[in-house]
């Protein structure tokens, strides 16, 4: 009996996952930008709205990090965004985005140029 009770807790708990379009084996890209994490924040924030996308905050990560979802017009996750405090005046960024989806690729790619440039 324990069994099936077990078993239907982790079927119930894993549908609750909404892994969006982002699937269950990401590919993963970090970058460094010039910036306090607040700052680097703000300007990701800007450039996903340039780009048709927004940013929306989760629950943060042990150590600092901030954790994000990068959500399209019809409210799906494209990909998981993760920042964190690298140094005094740089910050790390952890993109978390389906393979081989090349639009995708392309809207985070941008999105690091605009805040690489912006917060130089």
């Amino acid at each position: 009996m324990s069994k099936v009770l077990l078993s239907f807790m982790a079927l119930t708990l894993c549908g609750c996952v909404d892994l969006g379009r982002v699937g269950l084996h990401p590919e993963t890209k970090t970058v460094y930008i010039d910036g306090h994490k607040n700052s680097v924040e703000n300007c990701l924030s800007a450039a996903a709205r340039g780009q048709k996308l927004y940013l929306e905050k989760d629950d943060p990560l042990p150590g600092g990090i901030n954790r994000f979802y990068l959500k399209d017009t019809n409210d799906e996750n494209v990909a998981w965004v993760e920042t964190a405090r690298f140094s005094h005046r740089q910050t790390s960024v952890d993109f978390y985005y389906a393979p081989h989806v090349p639009e995708i690729v392309g809207t985070i790619n941008t999105m690091i140029a605009q805040c690489q440039n912006s917060l130089e």
